[in-house]
């Protein structure tokens, strides 16, 4: 097991650049992403600061700066100048408004844009002609030809004052793509393996916190089910042994709401591992901090739009948070020795176990074989993985493969042999009565308010059975997300149906769709329905939006009245409500 204070020592921020390579390790959640502040597997923007390494596996787009690599301290604690490792790595494209600024090399797989100003710190090496490699690396076809990197005695900096710079991931040779699809895969099976894990560990439920008891050495496994409602609303606090590890099964149905503003402590924040289970949407609805590792590869996480922080790794399917948010991931790397799964048979050739760390010289990156199937006298879940062994090739697949989907509606009635009888022949409902609404404000932008359709007459001589529905989240599988062609989100369309208020009362609704454009916004769509009814907009999917809903009607109240509401397609880039 590795105590705190080793891991402190062998900790690197970063993946060196001639290295690109994705590395199980044993008994570590992250594998090679460890080395990584945060990794995301989709897409992500507006992150302002993370205090070590970050990848983002699809693009990344941003309306400000970003900084990467200073430490927790802003002394390099932990980070420090260094003439190989990569602190920002993108798969796709890269897109800022303001410079970025990297203790590090910068690597992307698509098209590159940034500020001028931009500059990468990187580290001396002692070789002489670590200038001209560096000049070749970051060289831009429509840059100065006199431009050259610029030594600071202890670092080179890498400044954009003429050209956007960065390393393209082709002049490295490095496979990207492959490397983000081999970290998905990685993940989502250390994910699947510890969420059926057994609690070993108690919870004690308190009205403002959850106290977490364990007392193994090594490792405590806890749960915590909020289902359906999803609302974690409490502080978590923990009482386990000296150096041993926390893990937090987090169930919580399609939607994670985090309510409170502090989850664990610093003093435990390395040895601290959150894991949510179902979740697809993870809402910070709070500026909260939290001390510890999120393990949540299928869910997108929305950072909440004033800050707030993530002190340990992070394993994202995506992130989102407003232009005006301070949210910040901090250096607190996970130490690993998870135990999942049994323990897999000892090969009869010894395999050395080498850390992902490469030589300290460039070298040329070797060819990858295709592992040598390993004999198994029984299956096991997931068995650790000796290292360095390639990964096998995965199928491609776009990046990221799995949607993020919107809450699904209630089940469907089962088979009508499990139908229960029907009830006695009852008269119709009568209509209800319908109530004068306020009219809608008048705005350039606004169309009129439609009628409320009048209730259809009920068939005659027929049986009604009334029957309620009642919205239940149901996860679905993976697996079967993927076959199902109907689960795919289509680009360009926000749907989504109001079934009624929390008040109980029936009053209209007035849907607004905002486009949001830096600070201001502009009134794209004004809508009104009757107590239950359906919206559809279709707009650009490079777009940001705001949704606003609000009550129309003598007994609306905006204080009061929540609208029960459920998205069945959003298909734009990032879409807010207020």
């Amino acid at each position: 097991m590795i105590n705190n204070d080793e891991r402190e020592v062998n900790f690197q921020a970063g993946i060196p650049y001639n290295d690109i390579i994705w590395y199980d390790v044993v008994g570590q959640p992250f594998g090679t992403a460890s080395y990584f502040n945060a990794i995301v597997l989709g897409d992500a923007n507006n992150i302002v600061d993370t205090k070590g390494a970050m990848a983002v596996g699809g693009n990344f787009v941003s309306s400000r700066g970003l900084s990467l690599g200073y430490g927790n301290d802003g002394k390099l604690t932990g980070t420090g100048y260094n003439p190989e490792l990569v602190r920002f790595l993108v798969g796709g494209n890269v897109a800022m408004q303001g410079p970025l600024v990297v203790i590090g090399h910068v690597v992307a797989g698509g098209n590159f844009r940034a500020a001028s100003g931009s500059t990468y710190m990187i580290g001396k090496d002692g070789t002489s002609d670590q200038v001209q490699e560096l000049t070749e690396l970051y060289r831009a076809n429509n840059g100065s030809r006199y431009w050259r990197p610029s030594d600071r005695e202890d670092h080179y900096a890498v400044s954009s004052y003429d050209a956007p710079r960065y390393i393209p991931a082709g002049r490295i040779d490095a496979d990207v793509r492959d490397f983000f699809e081999e970290a998905r895969d990685s993940i989502v099976d250390f994910h699947d393996c510890i969420v059926n894990l057994q609690p070993n560990g108690s919870s004690v439920l308190r009205y403002h916190e959850w106290i977490l008891r364990g007392n193994d050495p090594d490792q405590n496994v806890f749960l915590i089910d909020v289902r359906p409602n999803g609302i974690l609303n409490k502080e978590i606090r923990f009482e386990i042994p000296e150096g041993s590890r926390a893990i937090v099964i987090l169930r919580t149905g399609n939607n994670a709401h985090l309510q409170y503003g502090l989850w664990g402590e610093e003093r435990l924040a390395n040895q601290t591992l959150y894991v949510f289970e179902d979740a697809r949407n993870i809402f910070m609805e709070v500026p909260a901090a939290i001390w510890g590792s999120i393990l949540a590869p299928q869910a997108m996480f929305h950072a909440h739009q004033t800050g707030g922080t993530v002190s340990g790794n992070a394993a994202l399917g995506g992130f989102a948070v407003s232009p005006t948010s301070g949210f910040e991931f901090h250096l607190y790397p996970f130490i690993g020795g998870v135990e999942c799964g049994e323990i897999a048979p000892i090969p009869s050739v010894p395999i050395p176990l080498p850390t992902p760390q490469p030589a300290p010289q460039p070298m040329p990156m070797p060819p990858r074989p295709l592992p040598t199937p390993q004999p198994a006298p029984q299956p096991v879940p997931i068995p650790p993985r000796p290292l360095p062994m390639p990964q096998p090739a995965p199928q491609p697949v776009p990046i990221p493969p799995r949607p993020l989907p919107t809450p699904q509606p209630a089940p469907p009635c089962p088979p009508c042999a499990e139908c229960p009888p029907p009830r006695e022949q009852i008269p119709c409902p009568s209509c209800p009565e319908i109530l004068p609404t306020e009219p809608c404000p008048v705005c350039e932008e606004c169309r009129p308010c439609p009628t409320c359709k009048e209730c259809e007459p009920c068939p005659p001589n027929e049986t009604t059975v009334i029957i309620e529905p009642i919205a239940i989240p149901i996860p679905i599988p993976y697996t079967e997300m993927k076959c199902k062609p109907q689960c795919k989100i289509e680009a360009g369309v926000i749907f989504g149906c109001i079934w009624g208020c929390s008040c109980c009362h029936n009053h209209s609704w007035e849907i607004k769709l905002y486009k949001a454009c830096g600070e201001s916004k502009k009134l794209i769509y004004c809508i009104d329905i009757c107590s239950c009814g359906c919206f559809e907009f279709k707009v650009p999917y490079e777009d940001y939006y705001l949704l606003e809903i609000n009550p129309v009607g003598p007994k609306a109240n905006a204080i009061t009245c929540k609208p029960m509401l459920t998205l069945k397609n959003v298909g734009v880039m990032s879409l807010m409500f207020c």
